[in-house]
Parts: C-alpha cells; sequence; structure tokens
C-alpha cells in the first residue's frame, strides 16, 4: 500500500462494513488523543516524574511508562499518572525514538529505542536505589522492552511488565496508517517524505521485518519477568488483535486478557486503551503481582 494512496473508510478497505461500524469509536480515540495532548501541554506540573518522592512499603517499585509509536511521555499517559499515583505508585516517564519532530515520538529505529529505555531504567534505579522497575507500554511501547529484557540484559532490573494493546509480533502497514489518522500530527509528519526516512521505525514495526524475526527468535517472554498483555478485538492497529498474546511457557508468567472478556459491550480501539477505566484497573491489578 501506497501511503500516497491510503485505503479511505468505505471506499477502497478491505472490510468496509468493520470500518463504517467502528468508525464513531475511532473518531472517540482521536478526540481523547487530541485532548490529551492539549491538556499535557498546558499543565506542567502533571509532566514532572516523582524523582523526589519516597517510596512506599506498599509499592516499592517505580513504574516506568513507554508510549507508544507518534507518542510521548505527556499526552499517552495523561490518564494513567494520576491514577497510579493515587495508588500510591512512583512514576517515570521517557521519550523515546526521537527522529527529527519535537513533539512526535516513538519514530526512530527501534534498536536504539530499546538502548534509551535501558539507560532510562538505569537512571531510576540509581537515583531511586530501588532493586527493579515495573515496565506498562502501549503498542511499540508494548513490544520495543523486550528487546531491552532479552537482549540487553533488562529482565533482572524487572518485575512487573505489562503490555497494552502490544505490537507483538508485528503490524500491517495499514494498520500504521490507521494508527497515523488518529494521531494529532502524525499524517502530517508522514506527507514530509519518504516514510522510511521520516519514520525509521516504521518498516521494522511490519511483521514481516528482519526485526520481527530477530525479536522472536530472542524470545516472547523473559524468565523472572511477570507478562500481562492487555488487547481489545476492536484493535485497529494491531490485526489480528490476537497477535497481541504471548506465547505461553512452562516457567514463565504470562497473562493474556481481553477486555471484552471484562465488559463485553467495550469496543474501545487501539488509540484509546491507555486511557480506558477498565484497561487501567487491570493494568492496576497487574502491578499489584
Amino acid at each position: 500500500m501506497s501511503f500516497l494512496n491510503p485505503r479511505l473508510p468505505g471506499i477502497n478497505t478491505d472490510d468496509v462494513t468493520t470500518d463504517i461500524t467502528e468508525a464513531p469509536h475511532r473518531v472517540v480515540g482521536l478526540t481523547q488523543a487530541g485532548s490529551a495532548q492539549v491538556i499535557a501541554t498546558v499543565d506542567v506540573q502533571a509532566g514532572e516524574d516523582d524523582w523526589n518522592v519516597p517510596a512506599g512499603e506498599e509499592h516499592p517499585r517505580p513504574v516506568v511508562l513507554v508510549h507508544g509509536t507518534f507518542g510521548n511521555r505527556g499526552y499517552t499517559w495523561n490518564t494513567a499518572t494520576p491514577l497510579l499515583r493515587r495508588h500510591g505508585h512512583r512514576v517515570f516517564r521517557l521519550d523515546y525514538g526521537q527522529h527529527g519532530n519535537p513533539v512526535i515520538f516513538g519514530l526512530g529505529d527501534i534498536k536504539h529505542s530499546a538502548r534509551q529505555l535501558a539507560d532510562f531504567v538505569d537512571e531510576v534505579l540509581r537515583r531511586t536505589g530501588a532493586q527493579q522497575v515495573d515496565l506498562v507500554g502501549f503498542s511499540q511501547g508494548g513490544m520495543m522492552p523486550r528487546y531491552f529484557l532479552n537482549a540487553l540484559g533488562g529482565g533482572p532490573k524487572v518485575r512487573n511488565f505489562v503490555g497494552i494493546a502490544p505490537s507483538n509480533h508485528g503490524v500491517t502497514a495499514q494498520g500504521l496508517m490507521n494508527l497515523a489518522r488518529q494521531i494529532p500530527g502524525a499524517v502530517e509528519l508522514l506527507e514530509q517524505g519518504a516514510v522510511g526516512e521520516v519514520v525509521p521505525a516504521w518498516p521494522q514495526l511490519q511483521h514481516d521485518h528482519p526485526f520481527q524475526r530477530e525479536l522472536a527468535e530472542l524470545g516472547e517472554t523473559t524468565e523472572g519477568v511477570r507478562h500481562t498483555v492487555i488487547a481489545t478485538r476492536y484493535d485497529d492497529v494491531v490485526t489480528p488483535y490476537t497477535s497481541c498474546a504471548l506465547e505461553e511457557a512452562e516457567g514463565r508468567y504470562v497473562k493474556n486478557i481481553v477486555l471484552q472478556d471484562i465488559d463485553p459491550d467495550d469496543r474501545t480501539p487501539h488509540v484509546s486503551m491507555p486511557y480506558n477505566p477498565t484497561v487501567l484497573r487491570v493494568v492496576l491489578e497487574a502491578l499489584a503481582g
């Protein structure tokens, strides 16, 4: 599929019915992402991490939040951050994968992004004195840390890893376009030039790229890490939604959850997942492990 000739809902898509019926829910996602960007821009205090907050006995591990493609540390987590804090967690967020754009991240080479995450986790451990962190990642941020865990020695540093609609087995070009249409500024970014040059992560995110094969060969899960995956049947980016799931293995903690198994009437699409109250409740439950 050429970016200059994207598939249009109801005109030249593979699944016209789904695109039409899910359009209202995708509009909600677009509105949420746009509103979150505005709030993150004006609420400076909310953008500060908890470097000076002492650890509580109930939640000694810092929580590192990892945004997705076209995301950033502010708007992606503007609902999750205050909720986690109200429940006694210390929150730390990084912007990774910068590539030319000062506002939208998750664009750069994924291996380099994983090294940025590794450096950030080391800084959090050093400055807080904690022995381990918990990771919560959305979309690419729910997949990329697996490279940190399995290729960069991050496993012993992490207790819980929660993936929200993670692209664990890659996505399609159409899925990435669906994501770009719902993130303010993303389509304009892609229009600046050849997609692979503007967004080096773009080809690596696709299911048939060598990076995805390398990631699979490293292993789906990591010894000693508790893995939780939260997917939605109405995911329009990671398709099929079942590809979010991680393979269960003896001796590994893996819990694959589908949002609609908890609330059958919930039609939340991909981009809305970090703001969904049921999803965030599951995150809190996973972090309690």
